[in-house]
């Protein structure tokens, strides 16, 4: 088999010799090779002129909340007591679409709107996009871009300082926000005053009797609210905008240069406030031409439905749907609540509705996908268990040895695959690590499963997995548009002359600097401009990249080796008892701990499975007292490290201990960030006399 990747220079002392793509040897790409567009507006044209009047974007209404009131068990004060809980469903409407032309026409309309309320265009105001991803969001970023005003992108569980602060660091004008999201911005504007303007998704109309009113009533306070706070801000429903700008003479701009700021993305980062990282539009079109590459239109056609439901204000989505745009395809949102069917009341889930031929999540989704296929086959007879786990077994095994027919036992699966439409023909895992585990059992079960790895910085660009060099374990080959080497990292063992080390980039598609923060910049890149991302990596045999640490995340044990804490977290949080997981390693020790949040009703029943509890005994307990008794933790541990061996874990990554935690972790609470990455420090402060209690008693 041809390299996936060739050497493009020469290997220096404590380097690998710098790699491209080997379709890009003579040079890495800039754009798609097929369009002339140099900008985003011109892109878009340039797009809805080879695809004629095909649908671009489908969307769902929400019809009405119903809030339904229901009895539970409990255990408080060790009695069994029922006690109401409220339960949350949502009605929605059919598909609703617009095809290219009138999507064209919807953008330059609304760009027109946005100068018509005050916004001035040129590289001169900033919109700030506060919203959960929508089709109304992907349209306000396009309408901005064709009249060159530069967005400002934030994701709508940033929390209040990483708000106020991607308000205030970038002076912006106006806020793009769903109505739902207008209580959010009252205390960030008291230090915002540079907001002028609000757009909001929806009219705020006394007459909208959803959720027994409470959408309009909520909506209205907090308008009341923020008028308190600067009674000089003016109001615009995103109808209204779009309104201005049919009744305007203006024009798109004709301004526009490929080095233009387009975005300043904020990232949710692991410490201190958010960095804001400068895009242009000649990143945006390099990262679509890199991710072209990998997955051209061999892959996805323009007859596919992409389904779009992750947070539009990271970029991996932001690419992959613009990207959608250059296949040609149909893009159809979604909402993670509405995904599945658990919470859709007289109306089918998202997936259900919309059969989509192309989906990309994170390892958080593909893991519950992955945890709910499982409890339901529990919950089968013996023999018809017995006969999916076979079927199982043998269509991997015939994949592994790429022995044709494998998906004959398709038919056994079939239920699996209807719950998410029934028409997959692959997905996409990027955004952070996912088990091969669960790769496997996704690509068996329901479709090919792609990997991607990239970051803000790279505009989600570095390495897909083609599907016509299709392999587990991988984060595949380099895209077009990235020239990429590894140097050594000796403290940690990693050495280029084994083809380890951190991974350093270069290409059109990297940002040049994080917004206002030249500190950030300067340890960003080294001083021949390469980025520098802090992730190790290893060539393979066949030239792919394989991400196997992060440089921060490298712990020295008491031995001297050291373990990647991700890569443990990955293999671990495949056991269907973990519902997330962070590892911490003491430097003054020879293993690491899990301190675990379970997955409730997995973990009752593991405990019922190993005879820990019997079934009358497990309904007297609650989940607080099972996550200090000592009989469960040492039953979890020796689940976890069972997992760990069945993945090729060794030695000291296996886990000396679980700690098992009775809470949630969420960018509320400030636990994980918007991206669901781990806030360590605060994690382990939170358990820390629990961490030296499972050091000290094993």
């Amino acid at each position: 088999m041809s390299p996936l990747t060739v050497v493009v220079g020469e290997a220096r002392p404590g380097e690998t010799a710098p790699r491209r793509k080997a379709s890009q040897k003579q040079a890495a790409v800039e754009k798609p090779t097929d369009i002339k567009a140099t900008t985003i507006p011109e892109l878009v044209k340039e797009c809805v002129g080879k695809h004629g009047k095909r649908n671009a974007m489908g969307w769902r209404d929400l019809i009405d909340t119903h809030i339904e009131t229901k009895k539970i068990k409990k255990i408080i004060d060790g009695q069994e007591q029922e006690v109401d809980k409220d339960w949350t469903f949502f009605e929605l409407s059919k598909y609703k679409y617009i095809n290219y032309p009138d999507l064209l026409t919807l953008i330059e309309d609304y760009g027109k709107g946005l100068v018509s309320l005050g916004l001035t265009p040129d590289q001169t105001s900033k919109l700030h996009i506060f919203a959960s991803t929508s089709h109304k969001w992907l349209q306000t970023f396009l309408a901005a871009a064709s009249q060159s005003i530069p967005v400002v992108t934030a994701y709508d569980t940033l929390g209040e300082s990483g708000l106020t602060h991607s308000l205030v660091q970038t002076e912006s004008d106006a806020v793009f926000t769903d109505n739902a999201l207008l209580s959010q911005l009252i205390k960030p504007l008291r230090k915002a005053t540079s907001i002028k303007y609000i757009i909001h998704g929806e009219p705020i109309d006394e007459a909208d009797q959803r959720n027994q009113g409470k959408n309009y009533k909520e909506a209205k306070e907090a308008k009341e609210e923020i008028l308190k706070v600067n009674p000089d801000i003016k109001f615009f429903s995103y109808d209204d905008v779009l309104k201005l700008g049919k009744e305007s003479d203006l024009k798109p701009s004709s301004n526009i240069k490929p080095e233009d700021l387009a975005c300043i993305m904020y990232t949710s980062g692991s410490t201190g406030d958010p960095k804001g990282v400068i895009i242009s539009h000649e990143n945006i079109l390099a990262a679509v031409g890199g991710v072209s590459t990998n997955a051209g239109r061999d892959l996805v056609s323009n007859n596919d439905r992409v389904i779009a439901f992750l947070p539009l204000a990271h970029i991996f989505e932001l690419v992959f749907e613009l990207t959608a745009i250059w296949w040609g395809g149909c893009l159809g949102y979604a909402n993670v609540k509405t995904l599945t069917d658990v919470s859709c009341k007289h109306c089918q889930s998202d997936l259900q509705e919309f059969k989509p031929t192309i989906m990309v999540g994170v390892a958080a989704v593909w893991e519950s996908v992955r945890k709910g296929v499982l409890a339901k086959i529990k919950q089968m007879s013996p023999l018809i268990q017995k006969i999916f786990w076979t079927a199982y077994k043998a269509k991997t095994t015939m994949s592994n040895y790429h022995i044709p027919g494998a998906s004959i036992f398709d038919v056994i699966f079939k239920k699996v695959k209807a719950a998410t439409g029934g028409e997959l023909k692959y997905v996409l895992n990027g955004g952070s690590p996912i088990s091969k585990d669960a790769q496997i059992f996704i690509s068996t079960l329901i479709a090919p499963m792609l990997v991607g790895y990239g970051l803000t910085e790279t505009c989600a660009n570095t390495t897909i997995v083609e599907h016509n060099h299709f392999e587990y374990g991988v984060a595949g080959s380099l895209t077009g548009a990235i020239t990429a080497k590894l140097v050594d990292v000796a403290d940690a063992g990693y050495f280029a002359k084994n083809n380890q080390g951190e991974v350093l980039l270069k290409g059109k598609c990297i940002t040049k600097a994080y917004y206002k923060n030249e500190k950030e910049t300067k340890e960003a890149f080294n001083d021949e401009g390469w980025f520098q991302t802090g992730d190790i990596g290893e060539w393979t045999s066949n030239g792919a990249l394989k991400i196997i640490d992060r440089k921060k995340n490298l712990v020295k044990t008491l031995n001297g080796e050291y373990i990647a804490l991700e890569k443990l977290e990955s293999t671990y949080r495949s056991n269907p008892i973990v519902l997330n997981i962070c590892c911490y390693a003491d430097q003054s020790k020879v293993k690491p701990v899990a301190i675990i949040l379970p997955n409730e009703s997995h973990f009752k029943s593991f405990l019922i499975e190993e005879k820990v509890y019997s079934e009358s005994e497990i309904k007297t307990k609650d989940l607080s007292y099972l996550c200090d008794d000592k009989k469960v933790i040492k039953a979890v541990t020796k689940s976890l490290i069972a997992t760990g061996k069945s993945q090729g874990l060794k030695g000291i990554e296996l886990i000396q201990s679980a700690i098992i935690l009775d809470e949630e972790w969420t960018p509320q609470n400030g636990f994980v960030t918007s991206a669901q990455k781990l806030q360590r420090k605060k994690i382990l402060n939170s358990c820390k006399d629990k961490v030296d209690a499972a050091y000290a008693n094993t």
